[in-house]
């Protein structure tokens, strides 16, 4: 899968920073997605889980030996849906 493909993929397992938060005490935290909600992406890192809102932050993630910087205003969905919402961009194209 391309890296432009990220928002499309599950995110649980991947290596992701805070790299642009509204809140500086956010930006920097690093570690592995352990789990995500709608709104919320659970990351275990050296100090613990962290919670950290998709909304208004922007995240790393390492995917396929790619460092790929994602809006997190594009994932804030629940997982199942947000893959569903690409999915069916997808095949419109196709078209």
């Amino acid at each position: 899968m391309k890296p432009d493909m990220i928002i499309a993929h599950e995110l649980i397992g991947l290596e992701v920073r805070v790299e642009k938060s509204a809140n500086r005490y956010l930006e920097g935290i690093e570690g592995k997605v352990v789990d995500e909600t709608k709104n919320m992406i659970v990351i275990e890192g050296r100090n613990g889980l962290k919670k950290v809102s998709k909304k208004g932050n922007t995240f790393l993630f390492n995917f396929n030996n790619h460092r790929v910087r994602v809006s997190g205003d594009l994932i804030n969905f629940r997982p199942e849906d947000r893959i569903k919402r690409v999915l069916q961009i997808l095949r419109r194209g196709r078209r």
